[in-house]
């Protein structure tokens, strides 16, 4: 075995070199929309992975999105695990963002679009590969490396490619950053997120008040039914209301986006069941909801696979010298659609960032080598059972 400590050293040996692709890799605008930026990122990754001799596939996304990075290395081992990774090239910035707001260090703390999520976690891993091969690793069967384009919009390209590369993986691998505290992330919330449209009759308010049936009225009492769904593992935020289109005119319509989060997949089903039985009740005759829901994610659950990496990645750690800590988390992830297929997942391997989705993003430099350590271990370790 080569250990997650001879990993941890080679990564120190080129810890200049890391930060010089995190910085070349930030400055890269990758907005989901427009596609450009995640197809310059990819193909980026994509020579990458080509010189390590990975059987690279450029996946054509849909929707609008970029092209997927399925990079798939063979070892020797026939018969073998296969180990799935997983990370995204895109982030939340609009175009413009890298100029207005570039790679910058300070104080050992790196900052910039997208430095945590996940450019910089992209870098380390690729690196953590490069030393893995570097030290001799060949005793493997088949590791899948998979950078999407979409995750940021909820995978409505990459989802398929998730589930379908990942259905056989032995355990699946997110890069994600570790949290602010240094946590792996060991569970996730699922989510479904929709629009909810309220149509009424429209009627003069100040001549014939009595024959308009207001939708906004109707929303309002939906909401607060709506709210009431909440409970201790689930969660409802409302935004987005509006409604009516003239202060003399009853409004004959309104909306209002609903998102759902929950701990397991039975609360998230149960409250978005519960979601549906209320609206189809109207609190005002003559007016009729409907709720369109326009993404989601399965919740990513704590199971036995998962302790079962924990008690892996716990050994590990101590070699790579990282103190070791996992916890849960309300966002999600690409991990979130592998768990309910019944493959072991962890999640935040990358290094350490936090304030994410903000202008403060940033990254921890110090955390690059013991990481990539960890994430090496971890694919050594898993790739010999």
């Amino acid at each position: 075995m080569i250990g997650a400590a001879a990993i941890r050293k080679a990564l120190e040996a080129r810890q200049e070199e890391i930060i010089e692709q995190i910085a070349h890799v930030v400055s890269i605008d990758s907005p989901t929309f427009p596609s450009k930026g995640t197809n310059a990122v990819s193909s980026h990754f994509a020579e990458k992975y080509r010189a390590m001799g990975a059987d690279v596939e450029m996946i054509p996304g849909t929707h609008e999105t970029g092209d997927h990075l399925l990079a798939t290395l063979q070892g020797k081992r026939e018969i073998g695990p296969h180990i799935f990774l997983i990370g995204h090239c895109d982030t939340v910035f609009p175009e413009g963002t890298a100029a207005q707001r570039p790679f910058t260090i300070k104080d050992g703390i790196a900052c910039g679009p997208g430095v945590a999520d996940m450019k910089g976690c992209l870098v380390v891993c690729q690196f953590a590969m490069e030393a893995l091969f570097t030290e001799g690793f060949e005793e493997f069967g088949k590791i899948s490396i998979l950078y999407d384009t979409d995750e940021e919009r909820g995978n409505p390209s990459s989802r398929e490619v998730i589930e379908r590369v990942g259905k056989d993986a032995a355990a699946a691998l997110i890069i994600e950053s570790g949290r602010a505290n240094g946590s792996i992330v060991s569970s996730r919330k699922g989510s479904c997120y929709g629009k909810l449209l309220v149509s009424g009759v429209s009627a003069h308010a100040g001549v014939e008040p009595q024959k308009g049936r207001s939708a906004v009225h109707e929303l309002a009492h939906q909401m607060v039914a709506i709210h009431n769904l909440e409970r201790e593992d689930g969660t409802i935020n409302i935004t987005g209301l509006s409604g009516g289109r003239r202060p003399h005119i009853v409004a004959d319509e309104a909306s209002c986006h609903i998102e759902v989060r929950a701990d397991r997949q039975a609360t998230l089903d149960s409250m978005t069941n519960e979601l549906h039985r209320l609206i189809s009740e109207s609190h005002i005759d003559g007016t009729r909801s409907i709720f369109q829901k326009i993404s989601g994610r399965p919740a990513m659950e704590f199971n036995h696979g998962t302790e079962q990496l924990l008690s892996i990645a716990a050994e590990i750690a101590l070699d790579a010298g990282v103190e070791f800590k996992h916890g849960p988390t309300g966002g999600g992830s690409d991990g979130n659609y592998l768990s309910p297929l019944g493959v072991a997942v962890l999640d935040g391997l990358g290094p350490v960032g936090g304030n994410l989705h903000t202008d403060e993003e940033y990254l921890e430099l110090d955390s690059i080598a013991p990481r990539g350590a960890l994430l090496g271990g971890l694919i050594e370790r898993l790739s010999a059972k």
